[in-house]
């Protein structure tokens, strides 16, 4: 697979802080963006980014290397933002159910 993050991804895996500095600086906007469409507010786009990124970073370990990197991130963004959707959408219908029942 040819990626071009993958100097960068090795870097991060021995803990070299330029390499994460790097990685933050490329993939933080890309994030954001996709955060963004989903949530339409940019306070929540921005929480939703760190959130991401955390996720991403702690688990950089247990990329397999069989698509490039830039798509595994955008896997787990669009996946936790998903849920988050799936979660906040479930909490806003029990909280009209309980102004209906009121």
């Amino acid at each position: 697979m040819d990626d071009p993050h993958l100097l960068l991804l090795d870097g991060c895996l021995k803990g070299n802080g330029k390499s994460f500095e790097e990685f933050v600086k490329i993939f933080q906007p890309k994030v954001f963006a996709l955060s963004l469409k989903f949530l339409w507010n940019p306070e929540d786009a921005e929480d939703a980014t760190q959130e991401i990124l955390i996720k991403v970073i702690t688990n950089l370990g247990g990329f397999r290397r069989e698509s490039k990197l830039s798509t595994w991130v955008y896997r787990i963004a669009a996946n936790h933002l998903i849920n988050f959707k799936k979660i906040t959408n479930s909490i806003n219908n029990e909280k009209r159910s309980k102004n209906k029942s009121t």
